[in-house]
């Protein structure tokens, strides 16, 4: 198995919650943002957005509700969170 290996973007709060609300309501838009904006390749800028977490603290793919760093792989099933504080 191979691991996946992105830069992330040193984004600012600004960005993030940016990112995070339009996340919401339009990942294709996020994408297409990332790609625009941050100038970041496709692949990236998609797995990004499948990564940001939707609600702060819980993780993405299970049902885990105390994640407490902002860039995290949850052991448990592997996920990783970009789990930023947008609120």
């Amino acid at each position: 198995m191979q691991n996946e290996v992105i830069d992330i973007p040193d984004f600012k709060q600004a960005e993030k919650i940016e990112l995070h609300e339009l996340n919401l309501t339009s990942p294709l838009q996020t994408v297409r943002l990332l790609m625009d904006k941050f100038k970041i390749k496709h692949i990236d800028a998609k797995y990004i957005v499948t990564h940001i977490n939707k609600v702060y603290g819980h993780c993405n793919r299970c049902s885990y509700h105390s994640l407490d760093e902002e860039y995290i792989k949850y052991p448990k099933c592997g996920a990783l969170n970009f789990n930023w504080k947008t609120k």
